[in-house]
């Protein structure tokens, strides 16, 4: 669920970004990110959209995500409530709709994004403040921010490569659209005087503790519920699990920013490998997945 909100936000911050002409990737680089396989070179938004929505053969499609949400919540009902499931079915259905299916491909792409971007707001609202704080909710919360992490080192990875060394200085375009997508053009403005750098950007992404997309953010909220998770569960605590969670909060708020192109790389790169080790040490602890 996670994947598909932060995908849906990206798709129709693209579209927006494709009908004010901004440049942005080209789209079989889109295509071939999203594994969207286009038949007789034809690239129309139409087609590109309703592929990346709908088509259940596309295996990272978002009808495909929410499907296989749906089928782990129908096997972790002991852990969810009715009203968690209900949206889930209610979302499952909802990308059944042949309504949107012709919206998404020869009408009006905003309404399609604005109908499930809504409902995604809608499940987390129902899990937010239905579901009971136990050991399902932690899971839940752990694989929301592990998944929102490795979102973010992509896109950030992805920006920083299109766009980090290439265009103006003056041209900051698709670095407000890269913000939007990820809702937070408002809180950047807000703190940065409406200032545009992309340094700035860069530290927000990854630093800033109060934007709940960035990276140390995660971090923190990944540390709180493993915390939960191992005070309910005093048999299966492990001391690895704190020290990596630790060590990689550490190694975002202690390492000197990264200036270069290469160093941001490098830097994202061990964000991610760390993150690995944490959810290594979790699948074998609680799952009996060998490392």
């Amino acid at each position: 669920m996670e994947r598909s909100s932060f995908q849906l936000r990206v798709f129709h911050t693209k579209y927006i970004a494709y009908q004010d002409g901004v440049s942005s990737e080209s789209w079989e680089s889109f295509c071939e990110e999203n594994q969207i396989v286009i038949e007789d070179g034809d690239y129309s938004f139409g087609i590109l959209l309703s592929k990346a929505l709908f088509d259940v053969q596309n295996e990272n499609s978002i009808a495909n995500n929410i499907f296989r949400a749906r089928e782990n919540a129908r096997s972790a009902q002991d852990h969810i409530n009715k009203d968690v499931w209900q949206c889930l079915n209610d979302f499952h259905h909802l990308m059944k709709d042949h309504f949107l299916h012709n919206q998404a491909r020869f009408g009006d792409p905003i309404s399609v994004f604005d109908t499930l971007i809504n409902q995604s707001m809608v499940y987390y609202g129902v899990v937010d403040n239905s579901l009971a704080r136990d050991e399902g909710y932690c899971f839940l919360q752990l694989g929301k921010y592990v998944e929102r992490i490795l979102n973010m080192l992509n896109l950030i990875r992805k920006q920083w490569v299109l766009y980090g060394e290439d265009l103006l200085d003056n041209d900051y375009s698709s670095w407000r659209y890269f913000l939007s997508s990820v809702t937070g053009y408002n809180f950047y403005l807000r703190n940065n005087l409406g200032t545009m750098e992309k340094e700035r950007i860069f530290y927000q992404m990854l630093y800033e503790p109060l934007f709940p997309s960035s990276i140390s953010y995660c971090l923190h909220e990944i540390e709180k519920y493993a915390r939960h998770l191992q005070a309910s569960e005093p048999d299966e605590k492990d001391d690895n699990v704190n020290f990596l969670i630790g060590k990689s909060r550490a190694n975002v708020q202690y390492t000197r920013h990264p200036k270069s192109h290469v160093d941001k790389m490098n830097f994202l790169a061990a964000i991610r490998s760390d993150l690995y080790d944490i959810t290594e040490v979790f699948n074998h602890n609680f799952f009996g997945l060998a490392l």
